[in-house]
Formats: C-alpha cells, sequence, structure tokens
C-alpha cells in the first residue's frame, strides 16, 4: 500500500510493514477511525463554542461596549458561513490539486485559528478568523467526502459514513465534559450564593421585561480557559490528519489519484451545479444549513438569555452532553441497521430524521421564550420553563436528527453523481451553508416561532424531493445490475460457443 506522495504510507519502515500486514478491511477502518478522531478534535472546540459563542460575545460587549458588537456572535458566524459559501466553488479544484489528506490538514489549521483570538478578543481578528474558518469548512468537508469514497466500497460506504460521523460526533461529549469543569472552578463557587437573590429579581420583573442583568454570563477567565483548551485540542486534529495514511484500499468509490486541471475543475463544479440531479436536492441541503444553524448557536442562546435560568450555570454543558450522545448513539445504529437492511441509510434515516426535528422543534416552542434567541428576557414561555432533564432530552434529540440528516446527505451526494463526487459533496456543503448564512444573518431579528414552524415545513418539502431522488438512483442501479448479469451471460455463451467449436 503505497502512500500517493511519498511512495510508501509512512515515513517510517516499521510502521509500513504493521499497516502492509493488516486485512483491507482493517486498515479501512483505521482510516476511517482516524478521520472521525481527527474531525472530533477540530470539532470539539467549533461546535461547542458555537453553543456559547453569542453568549460569550453578549458578555464582553457588556463589560466594553466598544471593543465588540452585541450580536457580533451571530453575525460571525454568518461571516463564517458566507465564505464558506464562496470557497466551496473552488474546494473541489483545490482537492484535485492537493490530496483529501493535504486538504484536511490545511483546513484544521484555519479551524484552530478562530479559538486563538479569544485570548485577547478584538473585534476585526474575530471576523478575519470567522471567515478563515468558514475557508476551514469548506476545505475539511471536500476533503473528508474525498477521503470518504476512496477508502470505502460501494458496500462500505453507509456503514463507514457512520461510523467516522459517531466518532466525530463525540466533540460535543468531549465538549460538554470541558465546559463543566472550566465551568465548575470558574463560576460555580458563586452560582449558589447568588441564586436566591436572583430568584426574588426575576421574580419581581415583569413578564414582557428584556433585562440586560439576570442573564448567565461568562467572565475573562471562563473565557480564556475555555477557547485556550479548545485550540489546544484542535492542534491535536492537525497532528491526526498530518499523520493519516492516504493510499487508497481497492475496490473504492472513485480513486483519490486524480489529474485534473484547476480550469477542468471550474466546469465541472460548474456542470454539477446545473445537474438535475443536484438541483432536486437543494431543499435537503438547505434544510441541514437551517437545522446546524438553529441547534448549534440560536437554541443554546436562548438558555442563557433566559433570565430564569440564569442560575442553571451547566446547562450549556448539559446541552453539549447531550447533542454527542444523541449524535454518537445514532450514528453506531444506523452503522448497525445499514449492514442488515439494504439501503437503510437512504429513505428510512432521512424519515426518522425529519420525525425527530419535528419532534425537536415541537418540544422548543412549548419551553421557550418566544423572545429568547434575540436578546435577554425574562418573558415566559408558551407552557412551561425547560428543566435540565428536558434540556439533555431536546439536546439529546436534537442530535440524533442532525446524525440522521447529515448521514443522508454524505451518502445521496455518494450516490447520485458516481463520475462528480467531489463536486456534488461540494454543491450540498454550498447550498447547506447559504441556508445557516442566511439564518445567522438575519436570527437577530427572528423570534422563537420562525423556526420552530419554518422547520418542519422544510422537512416535508426536502422528503419529498429527496424520496425522489433516491427513486432514480434505486432505477439506474437496478438497470446497472442487469446490465452486469447481461455481460456475464454472454460470455458464459461465449465460452460455450469457444468450447463446441474446439469439439468440433
Amino acid at each position: 500500500m503505497a502512500d500517493s506522495g511519498s511512495g510508501s504510507l509512512t515515513s517510517s519502515s516499521a510502521t509500513g510493514s504493521w499497516l502492509t500486514r493488516m486485512s483491507p478491511r482493517a486498515f479501512e477502518l483505521l482510516c476511517i477511525v482516524m478521520l472521525g478522531f481527527g474531525h472530533l478534535c477540530i470539532m470539539t472546540g467549533c461546535d461547542s463554542q458555537a453553543f456559547i459563542l453569542e453568549s460569550v460575545i453578549h458578555s464582553i460587549h457588556e463589560r466594553e461596549p466598544g471593543r465588540i458588537n452585541s450580536h457580533a456572535g451571530y453575525y460571525g458566524q454568518a461571516t463564517c458561513y458566507l465564505a464558506f459559501v464562496i470557497t466551496c466553488l473552488v474546494s473541489p479544484s483545490f482537492l484535485y490539486a492537493t490530496s483529501a489528506k493535504t486538504t484536511l490538514f490545511i483546513a484544521s489549521v484555519c479551524f484552530t485559528s478562530f479559538p486563538l483570538g479569544f485570548l485577547y478578543t478584538n473585534q476585526y481578528y474575530y471576523f478575519f478568523s470567522a471567515a478563515l474558518n468558514g475557508v476551514g469548512f469548506a476545505l475539511y468537508y471536500t476533503g473528508n467526502g474525498g477521503y470518504l469514497t476512496s477508502h470505502s466500497t460501494r458496500k462500505t460506504i453507509e456503514s463507514n459514513v457512520s461510523i467516522s460521523w459517531a466518532i466525530g460526533s463525540s466533540c460535543m461529549i468531549v465538549g460538554a465534559g470541558i465546559i463543566a469543569l472550566i465551568t465548575y472552578f470558574t463560576a460555580g463557587a458563586g452560582a449558589s450564593s447568588g441564586a436566591a437573590s436572583l430568584a426574588i429579581d426575576i421574580a419581581n420583573a415583569t413578564p414582557n421585561t428584556t433585562s440586560q442583568h439576570f442573564e448567565r454570563r461568562f467572565s475573562n477567565t471562563e473565557i480564556y480557559l475555555l477557547f485556550s483548551v479548545f485550540a489546544a485540542i484542535s492542534f491535536i486534529g492537525n497532528v491526526t490528519f498530518l499523520l493519516m495514511p492516504s493510499s487508497d484500499i481497492d475496490n473504492c468509490i472513485e480513486s483519490s489519484k486524480k489529474i485534473v486541471a484547476f480550469r477542468d475543475g471550474i466546469s465541472l463544479m460548474y456542470r454539477a451545479f446545473r445537474s438535475p440531479k443536484m438541483i432536486i436536492l437543494i431543499p435537503t441541503f438547505i434544510l441541514t444549513g437551517v437545522h446546524t444553524s438553529f441547534w448549534v448557536s440560536i437554541y443554546p442562546t436562548t438558555l442563557t438569555f433566559n433570565s430564569h435560568l440564569a442560575s442553571m450555570i451547566y446547562l450549556p454543558a448539559i446541552y453539549s452532553l447531550g447533542v454527542g450522545l444523541g449524535e454518537t448513539i445514532t450514528g453506531l445504529l444506523i452503522s448497525f441497521c445499514s449492514k442488515r437492511i439494504n439501503n437503510f441509510g437512504m429513505r428510512p434515516t432521512m424519515f426518522i430524521g425529519c420525525f425527530l426535528t419535528c419532534l425537536y422543534c415541537a418540544l422548543i416552542v412549548v419551553s421557550t421564550p418566544p423572545t429568547a434567541p434575540q436578546a435577554p428576557t425574562s418573558e415566559k414561555p408558551l407552557w412551561f420553563q425547560p428543566t435540565r432533564t428536558l434540556v439533555f432530552i431536546i439536546a439529546l434529540i436534537g442530535g440524533m436528527s442532525d446524525c440522521c440528516l447529515c448521514s443522508v446527505r454524505s451518502v445521496i451526494c455518494a450516490l447520485a453523481m458516481p463520475t462528480r463526487r467531489d463536486q456534488a459533496f461540494s454543491v450540498s456543503k454550498f447550498y447547506q451553508s447559504i441556508g445557516t448564512c442566511v439564518i445567522f444573518f438575519i436570527s437577530p431579528f427572528l423570534n422563537i416561532y420562525y423556526y420552530t414552524i419554518g422547520i418542519p415545513i422544510l422537512c416535508a418539502i426536502a422528503s419529498f424531493c429527496f424520496f425522489f431522488e433516491t427513486r432514480r438512483i434505486k432505477r439506474m442501479e437496478k438497470s446497472l445490475t442487469n446490465m452486469e448479469l447481461d455481460q456475464q451471460q454472454q460470455r458464459k455463451k461465449s465460452s460455450k460457443y469457444e468450447t463446441l467449436d474446439e469439439e468440433f
């Protein structure tokens, strides 16, 4: 198994011989596990900080109004996804010019740059690193798709996608531990002493009062420690991607050894955008983006902006833990079922994902103050206040639904355009990031009802389009199977004729 860049799997002959002795499936799993672990490292900071970013920025703004805008958390993420949109147009060409492994490493470095900015918050570096983070997103998911297809067969792609996603999604569990530990040492001591007086203040507030003083705040020490740890773990991801094997497996879906000029890569990207196969899937991709913005940042922000929950300082950690467990458990379940049920990773997973997304929205709309996504508030929810248990359940369902939607997105892109998979992955991320970017730009003006009504409607539209495309794929695969059977029969007949010819 030779490395495409240096002619060996690693520079160490001992390591190379060890890898060579592995069975093909074991080597395949090693590559997928390392890909998932690298994902875990870089996303521990990225996803965990997204849960608290708007609240952290708001805390900094309250102490120093001139340093950064109060809604820079939302706008920074919008900038990130805007850069993501633009980079998606050229990321496949970048992949062709380098390799999946190199693309993943460069992307991971972009991710590491973002948390470093919080060691001394500066508005200019913040937005620059947010844009760089967006570049990293586009390169990462293109490299991730390329690495998956060059280290998976048609039989293992659904399982490998789920394994990689399940390992990577454990980042939320790791992030929950980090947030809880740092919160305990920096904010936990004073939480109980101030809880009683805080409850009295909130009780005296009018229902429609918007408060700037009762919400959960993050101290400078807490911010420094959180983002320092996020940067350190992201650096481990840099090293992981640098050490990953890069040689393809036998019978992989698509080889990583492509020789495509940059101009030709742009042309392929343009043709992918025009393809009816991608156009019909646009609602599915946008659903993934809108749902991502909601569960990653907007709903977690409501937990810290709701003044009635100000004494529950561990809610971000509880939410992160719930999402991480939901993602991991669902990824493993999809992998298990995909091995036993044909095409489970497509229609069944999409249906489960949309159902869970609607349930997620229903629980949120009855337990969240309407204006909580926009600013600190003491408004009352529609029915009841969220408890720690309810937040954990909501997070668990949110993680499960996200894993389903992201899994079907990866599988459908790998199968819908067999000759242009890299472009298909980039097109999917392009539309996903457009959905996320738009939501983050307008989120300071939207109450909770826009999300909890709009997302289920989008689920219905996306499901219809997705089912239509999967039916076309099934017909295509059936036709290819029939062609292969016909060719086998022709070869058998030809062999019989040759035998008869020799006898007579």
